[in-house]
């Protein structure tokens, strides 16, 4: 064990209390509510540019990231009340440590997934590495931590090609500059 694995394992000891604080119910909420988000606030902020365009006097770029912004941080919002609301629920229904033992579990698996993201983008670079191969070779969590991401993004991204986006769901956005005057 070398200091690699001590910080390592003292994130993980983190994400475990953090998860085990919120519960799995808010933490599914708070990960499926980031999903969400990011689609929502790419597909449908477009309703929220009329009313931003018709309330302010903004240029478009500005417009479109405040629309971005609100649609985001507005689903946002209603995935953690849920994920609240759900927690308040289980807890009720006596529930409440197996919520929160899962939600410490789960908090985890998602920060190592992370950890795993990140050590895939700094060892895919030669000229940048801050840790020395011998240390990572040492390492007892480094090397599983740091094959995750590369063994599960390709099977996402497989299943992600697969789906397919119809043209139909991008709005035109020069219509509803014509409409407001």
């Amino acid at each position: 064990m070398n200091t690699i694995d001590i910080i390592l394992g003292l994130i993980l000891v983190i994400g475990f209390y953090l998860g085990f604080k919120k519960g799995l119910l808010r933490v599914l909420a708070s990960l499926i509510g980031l999903v969400a988000a990011v689609y929502c606030a790419i597909y449908f902020s477009d309703y929220i540019e009329v009313y931003i365009v018709r309330w302010f006097d903004w240029s478009e770029d500005l417009t479109r990231l405040a629309s971005f912004l609100a649609t985001f941080f507005i689903v946002i919002f209603i995935f953690a009340l849920a994920g609240r609301v759900l927690t308040k629920v289980a807890d009720f229904a006596m529930m409440g440590l197996f919520n929160k033992l899962l939600g410490g579990v789960f908090n985890v698996l998602k920060i190592v997934f992370l950890l795993s993201v990140i050590f895939m983008f700094v060892n895919s670079s030669e000229n940048y590495s801050i840790l020395t191969p011998e240390k990572r070779d040492a390492s007892i969590l480094y090397n599983p931590i740091a094959a995750l991401a590369p063994a599960i993004l390709p099977t996402i991204e497989k299943h992600i090609d697969e789906f397919d986006i119809e043209e139909s769901l991008e709005f035109p956005r020069d219509t509803t500059s014509d409409t407001l005057q």
